[in-house]
């Protein structure tokens, strides 16, 4: 042990608090919290302890240097290491893996008329996300409800307008106050936004309160219509909420949290089952990353504090059931959630009843998320070699992770049109595929049938601030991809490469003086190009007889 360290040790306080392990370049690669600091860092040194060994022999090669941070108690200590481990993101702490499997839905507040869209990860914009959503078919009957109950609009329209639109069908059908045709005002709009927010919080019971209400006031009043309507969206809310009310608790004021973990190797998945009024008010997920591979107890132990931390009062549970115990971290997390709530919050250990019955149902979500990821882990292992293997044929920047492939077809130069479809992480992400009609380009003339197509197609990802391709593909020779790097050129795109795929050879060509490339058939990469070409080629084509029969 080097002097200095051991120097540092000799100085550790007898007193509660967090310690800091940094490398020889100062980084932070581990934060830990103690009842005592001294006993507990010197325990990495001298074994007296019950430290890991793969916690030893993982950290202690790279310390060079341990600073702490004195605190009150060790309730106080575990705040501080939660705040210290989101800040800094130590490697060697339990850190939360990024999820884009789960969906979330997002409300567009920053918008000036807020629409719910679905995206895959959430970001730091101020607009309001919610989720993750286990059960999409639960999500896309919410995604529904909406426009029908608030009337918000599903466009894609970018406000302010320069002149005001025509209202579109959901106007007429009742699922739009078409604020694009001023017919509504913010205000109005707004207030739609409000209702929409509290459904999406959880707040049914609120809604299906005041509705009940209006449409009691709108039968006493014999306006026998409004009140119709009023019972419609009752029956839609009740409809929607089927399945939650299904999972109702014996207790009507139940607050709960229900815990479960299940670990593998490295990876781990918590679940956390929300319990708010005696209905399941929602279901959380979290795929976890040790590096050291705690046990389960020490993994929750650093992560919940993170996790309750982020939690407004309001919606912090009475009650935490969980299936294993903190053991002696358990008294500093109880007094951590007592002072965020500014009650008491009991965590138990079910042995039966009720709340064993509900860990039962969250260990069989954790253990079903666990297999999944470890499925999609070794998918994910097969599809990267095909990414990575085509960013070192191609000598590209960045791993082409979002590649979209173009084609043209026609008949004799009738009926021309043009495909787009979108490889997202190796895989047709068919949702995103475009069809395109050449509405200037003469029929036949592919060079430039394909400029007019590049060209609409980027400028609208420019315009509505879209995530724009890592690569474009073009199925054709030399003049098509000079085409396209042209449009790229005048569009000041040229940071996006794009490539031929000459189908007679299948060798890839560029723009410019650089030489094609001929690559092995068996090659994962030209594999990947050809699944994207012969995709969008089958693609046009379609589209292209569908226009002829239609003719």
């Amino acid at each position: 042990m080097e002097e200095g360290l051991q120097s540092r040790l000799q100085s550790l306080p007898a007193k509660p608090g967090v310690y800091l392990m940094k490398n020889a370049k100062g980084e932070i690669i581990y934060i830990g919290k103690a009842k005592l600091l001294s006993k507990r860092v010197r325990s990495y040194f001298d074994g007296k302890e019950k430290i890991s060994h793969r916690a030893a022999s993982l950290i202690l090669p790279h310390v060079t240097d341990i600073e702490w941070i004195i605190t009150e108690n060790e309730a106080e200590a575990l705040i501080l290491e939660a705040n210290l481990i989101t800040k800094h993101q130590p490697f060697y702490n339990v850190r939360q893996k990024d999820d884009k499997h789960f969906p979330y839905l997002m409300l567009t507040i920053q918008e000036k008329f807020p629409r719910l869209k679905i995206i895959r990860h959430t970001k730091d914009d101020k607009n309001l996300y919610f989720g993750p959503f286990i059960n999409s078919n639960h999500m896309r009957t919410i995604l529904d409800l909406v426009p029908r109950l608030f009337r918000l609009r599903e466009c894609k329209i970018r406000f302010p307008l320069k002149n005001k639109k025509r209202p579109c069908l959901n106007y007429h059908i009742g699922r739009c106050i078409a604020p694009c045709a001023d017919l509504a005002s913010e205000a109005r709009y707004m207030k739609g936004v409000h209702g929409a927010r509290r459904l999406l919080e959880g707040k049914s019971h609120e809604i299906l309160a005041e509705l009940e209400n209006e449409m009691h006031n709108a039968s006493a009043e014999k306006r026998f219509e409004d009140a119709g309507k009023f019972r419609d969206q009752i029956q839609a809310i009740n409809s929607a909420y089927a399945k939650q009310k299904a999972d109702k608790a014996n207790e009507a004021d139940l607050s709960l949290d229900v815990i479960a973990i299940c670990r593998a190797k490295e990876l781990a998945t918590v679940v956390i089952i929300e319990y708010r009024n005696g209905i399941l008010y929602d279901r959380r997920h979290f795929y976890l990353e040790s590096q050291l591979q705690q046990e389960a107890p020490e993994i929750l132990a650093e992560f919940l504090p993170r996790w309750y931390l982020g939690i407004d009062k309001e919606d912090l549970p009475n009650e935490i059931a969980m299936e294993i115990s903190l053991g002696e971290d358990l008294e500093a997390f109880e007094f951590f959630l007592a002072g965020l709530k500014g009650r008491k919050v009991q965590v138990v250990v079910p042995q039966r009843g009720d709340k064993e019955g509900f860990l039962r149902i969250a260990k069989a979500n954790a253990e079903m998320l666990l297999v999944e990821s470890e499925a999609k882990r070794f998918k994910y292992d097969e599809m990267n070699r095909s990414i990575f293997e085509l960013q070192k044929e191609l000598d590209l920047k960045s791993p082409p992770f979002c590649i979209e492939c173009f084609d043209i077809s026609h008949l004799a130069g009738t009926e021309p049109v043009a495909s787009m479809v979108r490889f997202v992480n190796g895989h047709p992400s068919k949702g995103d595929y475009r069809t395109y009609r050449i509405k200037i380009a003469m029929g036949g003339d592919d060079y430039a049938s394909m400029r007019e197509v590049l060209m609409r197609r980027l400028t609208r990802l420019q315009i509505e601030h879209e995530d724009l391709p890592d690569l474009l593909v073009i199925d054709g020779g030399k003049g098509q991809v000079e085409v396209a790097y042209s449009v790229l050129l005048e569009l000041h795109l040229t940071s996006i490469p794009v490539i031929g795929l000459a189908k007679r050879l299948e060798e890839i060509v560029f723009p410019g003086e650089r030489p094609p490339v001929l690559l092995k058939r068996s090659n994962p990469a030209l594999q990947l190009l050809q699944r994207a070409r012969d995709e969008a080629h089958r693609f046009a084509v379609n589209f292209q007889r569908k226009r002829r029969a239609r003719k």
